[in-house]
């Protein structure tokens, strides 16, 4: 990421140094999506689905505790012959298994309904942008988005800060 702005200051640079100035906006994308009323909507439908896939994995991992309970008092009395406590053991392990696949499926799949739900919005979002930086004469126009913390511009004139044209052209406000 770091060679990505490094690459991206160089480049800036050398167009303002060679006379080719040009015109650089920014906006926060993702404060307009939040004001976008769509955006209500896909959060909604994401929580019923991962509340929906939630509800599935408890149930597996309620059996997984039951069976490992059971797995428990069966060790402590001493009731499980060798090979009886590694069958148990190699039980337990693909029902632990079973679990982590099936939250790494589950997060896959909301990332990907997510993505799915959004991309009507930014390409939206993409078409408001296009329009705003044609009519401000914007050769760019860099999105504010905040990495690890830190906003990717730090420094910028309120007067490139093009979020409120942009959310204008979709027909919103934003604070």
């Amino acid at each position: 990421m770091k060679k990505y702005i490094f690459a991206l200051m160089l480049a800036l640079l050398g167009f303002v140094s060679t006379g080719n100035a040009q015109k650089i906006g920014y906006t926060n994308v993702e404060l307009i999506l939040s004001y976008m009323p769509q955006t209500k909507n896909i959060e909604t439908e994401l929580k019923k689905l991962e509340e929906m896939i939630g509800k599935a994995l408890e149930v597996k991992q309620n059996y997984y505790r039951q069976k490992l309970t059971e797995y428990m008092e069966y060790k402590e009395a001493k009731k499980l012959t060798p090979e009886m406590d590694a069958l148990a053991v190699k039980e337990l392990q693909k029902l632990e298994g079973e679990i982590q696949k099936g939250i790494a499926d589950a997060e896959d799949r909301l990332m990907r309904r997510r993505m799915e739900l959004l991309k009507p919005l930014q390409d939206k979002m993409q078409n408001a942008i296009d329009q705003v930086a044609k009519e401000g004469g914007y050769t760019y126009i860099l999105n504010q988005a905040v990495g690890a913390g830190i906003p990717s511009i730090l420094y910028g004139k309120e007067s490139d800060n093009v979020t409120t044209l942009i959310a204008k052209k979709l027909g919103i406000a934003v604070e």
